[in-house]
């Protein structure tokens, strides 16, 4: 069951217009919902919410910058930059963009999977073929190794001629 906060205000000013107390309203949410029930101090300030008149139930608009800068729009201009210029920067970017280096950030790791890698923007996630190709090539370093390895073993180190200073 999800509740959202909403609900759980509704609940507590029904609790408080029926006279309960902010103890008995808290023990109900945590004998019905347990672990998913909001914290006593919640319980409390909304109860002192409700004394002082206050009976909106919905979340109050915040001050500040909506969190608009990682847009779709924003991750498919900055996908087009990079496919034109694979040397485009992070001041380039926020520039042409006008949003902050930490979203230019997430854009480029978390949205797009890429890296920049000898000043250039390569993608992080390799194909098939790359895998097969690390595969064979790891394949063909251990055969070396042990190549290698039989070859000192064989050797017959009584053969050497150690000559004193």
């Amino acid at each position: 069951m999800n509740l959202t906060r909403e609900n759980f205000r509704t609940l507590f000013f029904y609790d408080f217009r029926c006279n309960l107390s902010q103890q008995e309203s808290y023990d109900r949410l945590r004998l019905a919902i347990h672990d998913e029930a909001p914290s006593r101090a919640t319980v409390y300030n909304w109860f002192n919410e409700f004394k002082r008149g206050y009976s909106n139930l919905t979340d109050d608009l915040r001050e500040g910058r909506p969190s608009t800068a990682t847009t779709e729009d924003n991750i498919s201009v900055v996908r087009r930059m990079i496919q034109t210029d694979k040397r485009v920067t992070y001041q380039q970017i926020r520039a042409s963009l006008g949003i902050g280096m930490s979203q230019v950030h997430k854009i480029f790791h978390e949205h797009l999977a890429i890296r920049k890698l000898c000043a250039r923007w390569i993608p992080h996630n390799l194909t098939h073929a790359q895998k097969l190709r690390r595969v064979d090539w790891c394949r063909e370093l251990l055969q070396r190794f042990n190549n290698l390895f039989e070859s000192y073993r064989s050797f017959n180190f009584n053969d050497c001629i150690i000559i004193p200073n």
